[in-house]
């Protein structure tokens, strides 16, 4: 637990049921020590001696201490089973909602598949290692204490004998185990690098088939599938060598104990009952050895999977939460100020160069420039997607970073160039913003944004389901869905990033509609492709190069002849514009 300190928390948290199964285990180790002591009776009492009466309680107790055994195993099986489960998933529940915590910068150097594989696949790690450091060598041991101390009374040299396989077992085990945490890391990353394709591909399928891509994707597939086969079969390779190597050594201690203890029979020292008792240990003993070693290599196996836990438990918070946060001031008008900012996804590449602007409440604004002026970027700085290097954003004078990050994005509206719908119904996505929201709350949004119409003519109307990102939708109803989540939040700030952009201009003047009335009374960055939706626009700031390079009302721009007039030119023409 050294290489994830804090993941060592989630096996302390259920310390209780750990307990209970180390009682259980305590009880199986005792049982198995007395399991072969019934035979004993027989050999030496029932039927050496002729005595019925032995013959019959040794049969009872051999029934009674079976019957214990089992009961404890059971129980043990389902006290572990409970523990795991909830260790695991408490885990995965904490790991989901750090994936949502962490910040868009962290997403967009990850791969979902990737994060995937570690959601499902290495949060089962923490319950390997628990039973691998806990569990398995408390029984182990237990078993080589009670079966060692009563084979100790019945024959000390046979013991020793017994126990000589515990060195090679020992050096076998240290000297696999590096070896199966090495094979075990590349499987993982052979693992996550499928997965990651798969999910990639599949969210390309309008991609793949238009382009023809179905065999070359098959064939990465298959080189991709052969890569984690070949570290899965090594792996596999690694673990049955040791299982092997363990294997020989208790079998030539279990026939040096037959000998020498078949000897002290013929000789009188030691009695058949009492040799078919050891015999009985032997078993018992070789288990707890090969389970401890078998142990040492799970524990191995688990550690790369520890290992990329951590990466994500201890990632920086690049959008980290003040202790003193406060929520969103129940009164804000929306004044968004920008002052210095300088911000860049990487370091010495700047993406924003000392901006400062302001938006007053109500204002509309729009940011235009070329592709890669940093347009986008800016408008995510609003609601602290990212957080600026240098400079501040103000919402009503307060910093956004002394503002709960939750409440702060509850006051803020996106929608998108290309909206994200989820296979859920239509009143299930337009109520994403605001879950809460009666249906008569999600009509008047829908009637808002103009989707009402279109909505009823669905199948099911507003409970009509959608597909992966709203695929049996058009562009322009899938924008007026999001335009109707924007509605319904009800938000004092809101963010367009040129949501008419794909579409044609029948469509967009729907949009326009929509968009007109949305942006009322709401402070609004509008992020401008094309100049159309600049007629909502009060102010503009044109950008270039991550400066803010002209900044104005569309009048006072067009008249310096400057930046903005070029690009207005280039779409629309001097005598349109």
């Amino acid at each position: 637990m050294q290489n994830a300190p804090r993941l060592s928390d989630y096996p302390r948290r259920e310390w209780r049921i750990l307990a209970g199964a180390v009682v259980l285990t305590v009880g199986a180790a005792v049982a198995t020590a007395l399991q072969p002591w019934p035979l004993k009776l027989l050999v030496d009492r029932g039927l050496s001696g002729n005595e019925p009466a032995w013959i019959a309680w040794a049969a009872l107790a051999s029934v009674g201490v079976f019957a214990v055994q089992k009961a404890l195993e059971v129980g043990l099986a389902w006290t572990w089973t409970v523990a795991s489960q909830r260790m695991v998933y408490r885990l995965a529940a904490d790991l989901f909602h750090r994936f949502q915590r962490l910040s868009l910068l962290f997403h967009m150097r990850q791969r979902v598949g990737d994060l995937l594989t570690r959601l499902t696949g290495d949060t089962w790690a923490v319950a390997t290692v628990a039973e691998a450091a806990v569990l398995a060598p408390v029984r182990q041991a237990l078993t080589l204490i009670s079966v060692g101390v009563l084979a100790w009374q019945l024959e000390p040299q046979l013991t020793m004998l017994s126990l000589a396989a515990a060195p090679v077992l020992g050096v076998a085990g240290w000297l696999g185990g590096r070896s199966l945490r090495q094979r075990a890391q590349l499987r993982w990353d052979a693992q996550s690098a499928l997965q990651s394709f798969v999910h990639q591909t599949l969210g390309a399928i309008p991609l793949v088939q238009t382009f023809g891509l179905e065999p070359r994707n098959r064939a990465e597939f298959d080189r991709l599938a052969a890569t984690m086969r070949g570290h899965t079969q090594r792996e596999a390779v690694g673990k049955n060598l040791l299982t092997g190597i363990s294997g020989v050594a208790l079998a030539a201690g279990t026939g040096l104990v037959l000998y020498v203890g078949s000897q002290e029979v013929v000789a009188g020292k030691l009695t058949v009952g009492s040799l078919l008792v050891f015999l009985g240990y032997l078993r018992p003993l070789q288990l707890a050895f090969q389970g401890l070693l078998e142990s040492y290599g799970r524990w191995q196996s688990a550690v790369p999977s520890l290992v990329r836990l951590r990466e994500i438990m201890e990632a920086a918070e690049e959008v980290p939460e003040s202790p003193t946060a406060r929520p969103f001031p129940a009164d804000a008008r929306g004044r968004v100020e920008l002052v210095g900012v300088n911000f860049g996804y990487d370091t010495g590449r700047p993406v924003l160069r000392d901006i400062s602007l302001v938006a007053e409440p109500g204002e509309v604004v729009a940011l235009v420039g070329p592709t890669g002026a940093g347009k986008t970027t800016l408008a995510g700085l609003i609601p602290r997607l990212f957080d600026p290097q240098s400079g501040r954003v103000l919402v009503d004078g307060v910093d956004v970073r002394d503002l709960q990050i939750t409440s702060l994005r509850a006051h803020v509206s996106v929608v998108l160039q290309e909206p994200f719908l989820l296979p859920l119904t239509v009143a299930q996505n337009i109520a994403y913003s605001r879950p809460t929201a009666g249906r008569e709350e999600i009509i008047a949004a829908a009637r808002q944004a103009q989707a009402h119409e279109f909505i009823e003519q669905l199948p099911a109307g507003y409970d009509t389901p959608l597909g992966e990102r709203g695929v049996n939708l058009s562009g322009g109803q899938r924008q007026r869905v999001a335009i109707a989540r924007a509605f319904l939040k009800n938000a004092p700030v809101l963010i367009l990033d040129e949501p008419s952009s794909a579409l044609d201009r029948a469509t967009e003047e729907q949009l326009m509609t929509a968009l007109a009335a949305l942006v009322r009374g709401r402070t609004t960055f509008i992020i401008a492709h094309r100049f159309s939706t600049i007629q909502l626009a009060t102010r503009i700031a044109v950008m270039d190069g991550g400066r803010l390079v002209e900044w104005g009302t569309h009048a006072e721009l067009w008249a310096r002849n400057g930046l903005y007039r070029q690009l207005a030119a280039s779409q629309t023409g001097e005598v349109a514009a």
